[in-house]
C-alpha cells in the first residue's frame, strides 16, 4: 500500500497530464457541443423583466363601456386615417450598454420626452403648424396611419441618432421651416433598444384581439430589427357600439367527454433580424396574415353568430389541434401554399364576420382584397419573414411550427 504522501504525489501528476493533453479527454475540431434548445418565445419576453412603463391598468376600462377610449391615459390619435379615431396602447421601454446593463432608468426623463414628440402627438398642433403647406393633409394622414413597428423604428431612430425617416415625424412639424435643424445626440451609450406595444382587445373594436409586439434592435443595425408577436386568444367584452362578447377559443374534449375551450390560448411568433430590410411601413407585415387564417380554418371556424362566445371548432385531442394547426400554418409558409388558404377564406371575409370594416373606414372590399391579396396579404406566403411560430396551450404546453 502506498504511503499517503506517495498517493498524493501520484495525484498530482495524473492531474497535471490531464490539464496539458497528455490523457485527458479530447473534443477534436470535427466535435460540436451540441446546443441547448432556443428559449421559448414567450419566456424570452418574460425574461426582459420591467422597462420603463406607458400602460393603462387593466381596470381603467369601466365596467360595460361603449367607448374604447374610457378611463385611457395612453393613446395614439389617428385622427386622420381612414378609421378616425384614438388607439388607447400600452408602450414599454427597455435600453442597454454594450455590456447588457439596463439604462432606461437612468434615462427616464429622456425616454418621456421622446415618447411625447413620437407617440404624444396633438394632431390639432401638428395641423396648425402645417397651416399653409401644400403637403399638410398627406403628412397628417401619413402620421396617423404609421403601424407600431414603424413608431418604434422612429423611436429607434432617435435614441441612436439614425435618421431612416424624415425628421418632421421624429421630431414634429416644426423641422419644415428653414434653417431648423431637428436633431439631438440621442443616449450615445445605448446599444440595444426593446419596444413593446400592446393593444387591449377590448379597446379595439376594429381588431378585437389582445396583442404584443415586440420590437428589438442594436445600434448600426437599425434596418433589421427582430420583433416578437403575441396574440393572446381569449374571451373578449369589447367597449364598441356593438357591445359584442368574441371569442375565437377552439374546443378540445376532455376526459369526462365533455368538450371544453381552454383557459389559456396563445400565439406567438419570431421575425428573425436579417430575414429583410425594415424601413417603413410595408416592410413590416401584418400580424392578421397569421391570426385570420387561424380563427377560420384552426381555432373559431364557422359559428351562427361571431358576436357572442358560442361556437368555436372542436377536437378529439390536443394533438389533433396542434395537428390542424401545423398543416395550415405549414401551407401559410408559401405563396403557392398561402394562396390555396386565401381562397379558403373567401367565404369568411363577409360582413357577418368583419361587420366593423362596413361601417366607414378602409371598407370591408379594400380590407378583403388586402389581407387575401399576393402583394402584402396572405397570398404572398409568411416567408421569409416569419421565423419560429409557437402555441401556448394552457399555460404549459408549447408547440413549434
Amino acid at each position: 500500500m502506498l504511503h499517503w504522501k506517495a498517493r498524493v504525489a501520484q495525484t498530482l501528476i495524473l492531474l497535471a497530464l490531464f490539464v496539458w493533453g497528455g490523457c485527458g479527454p479530447h473534443i477534436s475540431s470535427k466535435e460540436t457541443l451540441k446546443e441547448a434548445p432556443p428559449k421559448s418565445l414567450a419566456r424570452q419576453a418574460q425574461l426582459l423583466g420591467n422597462g420603463l412603463s406607458f400602460h393603462n391598468p387593466y381596470d381603467s376600462l369601466p365596467e360595460g363601456a361603449t367607448n374604447p377610449e374610457a378611463g385611457a391615459k395612453f393613446s395614439y390619435d389617428r385622427s386622420y386615417s381612414s378609421n378616425s379615431r384614438k388607439s388607447p396602447v400600452g408602450i414599454e421601454i427597455w435600453i442597454y450598454d454594450d455590456g447588457g446593463q439596463e439604462l432606461h432608468k437612468l434615462h427616464e426623463h429622456k425616454l418621456k420626452s421622446i415618447y411625447e414628440d413620437i407617440y404624444g402627438w396633438d394632431p390639432q398642433k401638428w395641423k396648425a403648424e402645417l397651416e399653409g403647406s401644400p403637403r399638410a393633409e398627406e403628412i397628417l394622414r401619413l402620421k396617423s396611419d404609421l403601424f407600431w413597428e414603424s413608431l418604434a423604428q422612429q423611436f429607434a431612430e432617435r435614441v441612436f441618432d439614425e435618421a431612416l425617416t424624415p425628421a418632421l415625424y421624429r421630431f414634429g412639424p416644426h423641422c419644415l421651416k428653414p434653417k431648423v435643424t431637428c436633431q439631438d445626440p440621442g443616449i450615445p451609450e445605448v446599444k440595444r433598444l426593446v419596444i413593446k406595444t400592446s393593444i387591449d382587445g377590448r379597446r379595439d373594436p376594429m381588431n378585437p384581439v389582445t396583442r404584443s409586439i415586440f420590437y428589438d434592435v442594436v445600434r448600426g443595425d437599425l434596418e433589421h430589427p427582430e420583433l416578437m408577436l403575441e396574440l393572446q386568444i381569449v374571451k373578449t367584452q369589447v367597449a364598441g357600439s356593438h357591445r359584442e362578447t368574441v371569442d375565437y377559443r377552439p374546443l378540445v374534449v376532455q376526459q369526462n367527454h365533455r368538450a371544453q375551450k381552454a383557459d389559456h390560448f396563445t400565439i406567438w411568433a419570431h421575425l428573425p433580424r436579417g430575414s429583410q430590410t425594415r424601413t417603413k411601413n410595408t416592410d413590416y407585415p401584418d400580424y392578421n396574415l397569421l391570426l385570420v387564417p387561424l380563427r377560420h380554418l384552426v381555432l373559431q371556424g364557422e359559428v351562427p353568430d361571431p358576436m357572442t362566445p358560442d361556437g368555436g371548432m372542436v377536437y378529439a385531442t390536443s394533438h389533433k389541434l396542434f395537428q390542424r394547426a401545423g398543416e395550415i400554418i405549414a401551407q401559410l409558409r408559401t405563396p403557392e401554399g398561402g394562396q390555396k388558404v386565401a381562397k379558403q377564406l373567401i367565404p369568411f371575409l363577409t360582413p357577418k364576420y368583419y361587420y366593423m370594416f362596413e361601417e366607414g373606414g378602409q371598407g370591408l372590399s379594400n380590407y378583403r382584397s388586402y389581407i387575401l391579396g399576393d402583394t402584402a396579404g396572405i397570398g404572398k406566403g409568411l416567408n421569409p419573414d416569419f421565423g419560429r411560430i409557437e402555441i401556448v396551450y394552457n399555460r404549459v404546453t408549447v408547440r413549434s411550427f
